[in-house]
């Protein structure tokens, strides 16, 4: 199976808001009681939300409107196409819609031929022929090119598969592509119709005012999941919105106040906003936010009234029409001059927790007769708490014996009401013994450090533990998640619940433990050298609890937002107490420790000691360590004492180390090499770092990061020998002249960063043995000329020469990276691109914005069949090709600011999947007809193009437009076809200065919510302005030619309206009675 499946709107989109991941089309009398159904349950179980049709309905001529719907709500289609398949309009109708909307479609030709679906031949033809006389030509030559465009995917065809492997594989492929973040709708939305209803005529999207909605609840009782949903049904009114969760967690970690407020930042500006590095700098980018435009924002898991004031403030400041959801445990955080309405969220009521149950423990809305009465009891017993129900059921999926019903029941009969932790506990004691070792690491260690997918699999694995299947079951079992970036996720109340078994039997002395997280705790334990046997792993990491907010910090923070006598004397206590009495203060020695304080825990596996300085023999430390993380360590070489050879992770970034000289050193009792089951190796911003030993014995080793090591001169090359490696970072290494001449080792390597090795000239002339390699970035370096052995690397997906001001030229053999989905050239000195570029048959993004030297663009582009997003901002190109016109997926077209750039192809019309076009800056005169037929663009900028003078008519045709930028533009009319575009929800026409009037049918906009229009010659609008009934933003000050006249704008309604310096603009007497 080819990758080459029809990805159209899914990354332009966001997974969160749809409620379905997937659409199942199929022809119900070939595949449902078999092939379908097998693959409907494959699919729920790995958590994939699937909407399947499960009624058999007697169909009239008309689709359905509620599988309408559930085509357009869900990211991607699989449609299962068979024998019968086209004798149903049915199935037919689903196709053509699925292919209307742009939807990620992967289709499986079930016992049937590709290509007589491509062509409707074999048993489709007489089926088609049918249908054309029963509908006519016309109506089917639309469901004609839906199998026609289905069938030109390269999907799954089951004569060549085995039934099972084929459904992993489109399994594997649905999760690949789609992101199931917790912001996705809830896999079971069980009980939370009412209460969206509820909320929404709470949130009245339509009412003036900012409104900012509170939950509270208990733990598990469903905030979060709520919030989700109430953000998807108002996302859709909102330009500029964000969804920020587990801020309690967030809020304590390194940075975390930061990490905040830049997600807020990147968000609400659609991640056009540079990062800001003080909350000053935050205050100043959020209030220009808000103060231009209403904003939708979520604040999840907050447990402090200050996390509110940081991140968003008084409601006062918000734009109108603003909508802010907060959730949280506490109601004393929701205070009155930040919420204006509070909602308790509470428990399930037992008809509804009921079906939660069932669909967890059985995948269907009601339990199996066998274990109803069961069920029943486990749901009371449960008390209505979704997460319960939700934990306890997917612990029960898979048990179909009733004595483990029983043992379950009889467990949840033994807890006394209210303990949430107790019930939860059921799942967990139904584990083997691996999976409780790694949900205890999850809840203890790795979910406090927001450790991503790949590095817990990395630790995970060197422990000897199967990472990946363990962490499947813990998935599906719902007791972890894996939340955006790949970040792990726990409810808080399942980490407390592990922690208590951490805890039991030995509460008071923590030396006991198996695992220890709280640095009070682990200072007083090592200190005194408290430690057994039991412990195996340890978190202290002194530089993040610097960075945390300190008491004297957090005083500060209050008086400062509430100044009194009694928060000035809080804070001059907390610093006397500080002088005093804070003997763990940094005092710029940081935390010592002796390493007699290890020598009893032999079985320690996990390590961490950022900023932590050792004294003592390292002989003593535990020898069955896997994972050892040494941020910040003092030393500048490792003892040679030091018993490693059990690590299989270490991770000594931003250390003081100037060479690592000890991976080949011989133990003191033995002849064998330390380090030999070495995984990964992080010496990332080791900025002493001078050299690295002969690598030539680390036979597994799979990723070494030096990122950073700024006076790293050179890489031995044993490195090319590392037949295992995986992942090689050096970047920004800008001493490092070159890399090994001899790659031919590296047979597996998938990642090679060398971004930033502004010495670095060029790359080893024969790579031909580099098969693996999946993404090479050479940024900002002065590499001249890449080899020509470059086209062996047939599996490149991902390649970035950004920066490289002294490459002039690509080899012709680029052409040959049959696999290429990502070529950027953006800012180097490329003069011409090799005719042979056409030849990238699955290249997605072409970036050669900033290519000053590039004039002209070969005809070859229009071959890029796969490619969606073509980027030429502020280059010298001085026109597009015709042949541009057939890149029938290009999403996303940029040439702002291609200065000489003057027209564009009458061929533009073929751009069928065009989305954004971006023409802002450049020298066009006009906008070729041809454009109307763009029906997909929802974007249009011609900002600052000062000799447009007008617009074609044809532009009425654009029917999906929703913002139209024509910023000082020469054009002194709108057409009358403007009024067509029902969609268009913003509207710029400031500087527009030969703009006279406006046209009546501008009246006709029922969506346009902001009109700009500072600096333009108009002085009367026309009387159908006050038909505008959705106008939030009216900006129309300082016209040019002004007088000394003060201008004045008369209106009423919930429109703002900013007028300065200008002439007078009376507004119509129809805008004071806006239609209902």
């Amino acid at each position: 199976m080819d990758d080459d499946v029809d990805e159209d709107e899914l990354r332009s989109t966001p997974s969160f808001r749809y409620r379905w991941d997937v659409f199942l089309s199929f022809r119900g009398e070939d595949t449902r009681h078999g092939f379908t159904d097998r693959l409907y349950r494959k699919l729920t179980l790995n958590g994939v939300r699937t909407f399947r049709d499960d009624e058999e309905l007697e169909r009239g001529e008309e689709i359905n409107p509620s599988l309408g719907e559930a085509i357009e709500d869900s990211a991607a289609t699989i449609a299962v196409i068979s024998r019968r398949y086209a004798d149903s309009r049915w199935c037919l109708e689903e196709l053509a819609r699925v292919v209307e909307y742009r939807k990620l479609l992967l289709p499986v030709f079930y016992q049937v031929d590709p290509s007589h679906v491509r062509k409707q031949k074999g048993p489709f033809e007489q089926d088609f022929l049918n249908l054309e006389e029963r509908f006519g030509v016309q109506m089917v030559a639309r469901w004609r090119r839906a199998m026609e465009k289905a069938g030109g995917i390269s999907g799954w065809d089951s004569r060549n598969w085995d039934e099972e492997k084929l459904i992993q594989s489109l399994v594997k492929k649905v999760l690949n592509k789609l992101s199931n973040t917790p912001l996705g709708a809830a896999k079971y939305p069980v009980g939370l119709d009412c209460q969206l209803e509820e909320l929404m005529r709470m949130l009245d999207v339509k009412a003036n005012g900012v409104r900012v909605l509170g939950f509270y609840g208990m733990g598990g009782v469903g905030k979060t999941t709520l919030s989700n949903a109430l953000y998807n049904k108002l996302v859709i009114h909102f330009k500029c919105r964000s969804f920020i969760s587990n801020i309690k967690e967030t809020w304590r970690h390194h940075n975390g106040l930061m990490d905040l407020q830049n997600k807020i930042i990147c968000d609400l500006s659609a991640n056009e906003a540079e990062h800001v590095d003080e909350v000053r700098q935050y205050i100043i980018k959020f209030r220009k936010i808000i103060d231009e435009e209403p904003v939708l924002i979520v604040l999840d898991d907050v447990d402090d009234v200050r996390q509110l004031d940081a991140l968003a403030g008084k409601r006062n400041r918000f734009y109108d029409g603003t909508r802010i959801i907060i959730t949280t445990r506490n109601k004393e955080t929701l205070v009155e001059s930040i919420v204006n309405t509070t909602y308790e969220v509470k428990e399930l009521k037992s008809q509804e927790s009921l079906q939660l149950f069932s669909y967890h423990a059985f995948g269907k809305e009601k339990p199996a007769k066998d274990f109803a009465a069961m069920s029943k009891e486990i749901v009371s017993l449960a008390g209505g708490l979704p997460l319960a129900l939700e934990v306890i059921g997917s612990s029960l999926f898979d048990k179909r014996r009733t004595v483990d019903w029983e043992a379950a029941l009889k467990k949840l009969k033994q807890i006394r009401p209210g303990h949430l932790h107790d019930v939860l506990q059921i799942s967990y004691d139904g584990l083997d013994e691996i999976e409780k070792c790694v949900f205890l690491d999850i809840a203890c260690f790795f979910v406090q450090m927001r450790m991503k997918r790949d590095d817990a699999i990395d630790i995970l694995r060197g422990c000897g533990f199967s990472a990946e299947i363990v962490l499947t079951v813990l998935t599906g079992k719902c007791l972890i998640k894996f939340v955006e970036d790949n970040i792990l996720w726990m409810h808080d109340q399942l980490k407390y619940m592990g922690r208590q078994i951490v805890q039991q039997g030995s509460l008071g002395d923590p030396g006991q433990w198996s695992r220890l997280w709280d640095r009070d705790k682990i200072l007083t334990v090592l200190k005194n050298e408290k430690g057994t046997r039991n412990i195996q792993g340890i978190a202290l990491d002194i530089e993040k609890k610097k960075h945390e907010l300190s008491a004297e910090q957090r005083y500060w923070m209050n008086f400062k937002m509430k100044p009194s006598f009694t928060s000035a004397i809080t804070y001059l206590k907390e610093i006397i107490y500080k002088i005093f009495f804070q003997h763990l203060a940094d005092n710029g020695t940081g935390v010592m420790l002796h390493t007699n304080s290890f020598k009893h825990l032999v079985n320690l596996r996990l390590l961490q000691i950022n900023y932590v300085k050792l004294n003592g023999s390292f002989r003593i430390m535990p020898g069955e360590l896997k994972w050892l993380q040494w941020r910040g360590c003092s030393l500048k070489t490792l003892p040679s004492e030091f018993s490693s050879q059990n690590i299989a992770v270490l991770d000594l970034s931003e250390s003081k180390i100037t060479k690592v000289r000890g991976w080949r050193w011989w133990n003191w009792f033995s002849e064998n090499k330390i380090m030999g089951k070495l995984l990964v190796m992080n010496l990332g911003d080791c900025c002493h770092l001078t050299e690295i030993p002969d690598l030539s014995d680390h036979s597994i080793l799979e990723k070494l990061i030096l990122e950073n090591c700024r006076e790293l001169v050179n890489i031995p090359k044993s490195i090319g020998d590392l037949k295992t490696l995986r992942y090689l970072n050096l970047k920004n290494c800008s001493n490092l002249v070159e890399i090994p001449s001899d790659v031919s080792g590296l047979k597996h390597l998938e990642n090679l960063i060398l971004s930033g090795c502004s010495k670095l000239k060029g790359l080893p002339e024969d790579m031909r043995s580099m098969i693996s390699l999946k993404e090479l970035l050479i940024v900002e370096t002065v590499i001249v000329k890449l080899p020509d052995s470059i086209f062996h690397l047939r599996k490149l997906e991902k390649f970035s020469l950004k920066n490289c001001r002294s490459l002039k030229r690509l080899p012709d053999c680029i052409g040959k990276l049959s696999s290429l989905k990502e070529l950027s050239l953006d800012s180097s000195a490329l003069e011409e691109l090799p005719y042979s570029i056409g030849s990238l048959a699955e290249l997605e993004k072409l970036n050669l914005m900033r290519c000053k030297s590039l004039i002209a663009i070969p005809d070859s582009i229009g071959n890029l069949k796969s490619l969606e997003e073509l980027l030429f901002d502020s280059s010298s190109i001085k026109e597009l090709p015709p042949s541009v016109g057939s890149l029938f997926r290009l999403k996303y077209l940029s040439l702002g600011y291609c200065r000489s750039l003057r027209k564009l192809p009458d061929s533009i019309e073929g751009l069928a999947s065009l989305v954004k076009l971006r023409l802002e800056g450049t020298l066009i005169t006009e906008v070729p007809d041809t454009i109307g037929t763009l029906n997909l663009v929802k974007k249009l900028e011609l900002g600052n193009c000062q000799l447009l003078k007008y617009l074609p008519q044809s532009i009425g045709k654009m029917l999906s437009i929703t913002t139209l930028v024509l910023d000082e533009a020469r054009i002194t009319e709108l057409p009358e076809s403007i009024g067509m575009l029902e969609r268009l929800i913003v509207l710029k026409l400031n500087k527009c200065k030969q703009l006279q009037r406006l046209p009546s049918s501008i009246g006709n906009l029922k969506s346009l919510q902001y009109l700009l229009m500072t600096e333009t010659s108009v002085t009367d609008l026309p009387n159908e302005f006050g038909m505008l009934s959705s106008l939030i933003v009216l900006k129309m000050r300082k016209v040019p030619h002004t007088g000394s006249r003060q201008d004045t704008v008369e209106h009423s309604g919930p429109t703002n309206s900013n007028a300065q310096e200008g002439q007078l603009i009376v507004l119509p007497q129809s805008f004071s009675n806006p239609p209902l």
